[in-house]
């Protein structure tokens, strides 16, 4: 069931009849009467606090997206065009970590970050899933290696492909057919030692968020690549985890491991660690496919 949140606090003294928090309320939540903002359609309010955030009196809050106003916007972005392209082209994925734990404050604001991803309409319905203790992560790692082991053994026989490519997709399967040696060999080299699933992570974070919701999956993108740049931003190197996710959305075993809500679904993982490697220049991507309109 969706949840309602409250509807904004007017303070009527204070309010100037300006009509910029009705103009800009994406819910359609205020009106005006008499130069007064009103609450027209309370039920209908997203808790997205656009309303206290525009305000020039502070004159409208809500209970849930309180503006602070000691923290105010300057007169353009925090961050320059050039400086914010070069923070996304300097992070990278990072496979190589220092055998120093990531301490829990730090792990705190890398998900703090993530806190202020948008999501749809407003539901802010992400939940994270830390891992830190190594006999933990280990245990992950090994029920997601051996996931992938029977998957992949399984996809590589002709039959079961064909069948498979009614539940997932000719494409999919292709893809995972193309992808066997590969796979094989991250199997093989970890559990040798050499571990080439998770790295030897310090940390792992999963985001997880109802699966009825067509949201979800954006959303949980969104706030896993906010955490992500903030890690960067703390010298923690990150590396986003396929082979995780995947097996957190469909290994009955590693479902139960997790203990996930029942209508919840994985959309994203990664593993962490202070930085080893120190990449020394910025790299060129394709360019973009775009088509004008």
């Amino acid at each position: 069931m969706k949840r309602i949140p409250p509807p904004p606090e007017i303070i009527t003294g204070k309010c100037t009849g300006c009509g910029l928090c009705v103009k800009y309320c994406p819910a359609l939540v205020l009106g005006m009467q008499n130069k007064i903002v009103t609450i027209e359609r309370k039920e209908m309010c997203i808790a997205c606090g656009h309303c206290g955030a525009v305000c020039p009196a502070e004159a409208i809050s809500h209970p849930e997206a309180r503006a602070e106003s000691h923290l105010t916007v300057g007169p353009g972005p925090a961050v320059g065009s050039e400086a914010l392209l070069k923070i996304f082209r300097e992070r990278r994925s990072v496979r190589f970590y220092r055998p120093d734990p990531i301490p829990r404050e730090v792990l705190g604001k890398i998900i703090e970050a993530g806190r202020y991803a948008p999501t749809g309409s407003n539901s802010q319905n992400v939940h994270y899933l830390v891992f830190t203790d190594p006999k933990e992560i280990d245990r992950l790692k090994e029920i997601t290696v051996s996931f992938m082991d029977k998957s992949f053994k399984l996809i590589g026989n002709r039959i079961v492909a064909f069948y498979a490519g009614f539940i997932i997709g000719r494409k999919s399967v292709e893809f995972m057919r193309d992808y066997i040696p590969a796979a094989m060999s991250v199997i093989e080299s970890t559990r040798k030692g050499e571990d080439r699933a998770f790295w030897n992570a310090r940390a792992v974070i999963l985001v997880h968020a109802p699966a009825w919701d067509s949201s979800s999956a954006f959303n949980c993108s969104a706030a896993i690549n906010y955490c992500a740049l903030m890690a960067h931003s703390l010298g923690v190197g990150v590396c986003f985890n396929g082979f995780l996710e995947n097996s957190a959305k469909h290994d009955p075993k590693l479902k139960k491991f997790l203990g996930l809500p029942k209508d919840h679904r994985c959309f994203g993982a990664m593993t962490m660690g202070y930085q080893e490697v120190k990449f020394r220049r910025l790299v060129e991507r394709r360019s973009p496919t775009v088509e004008w309109r």
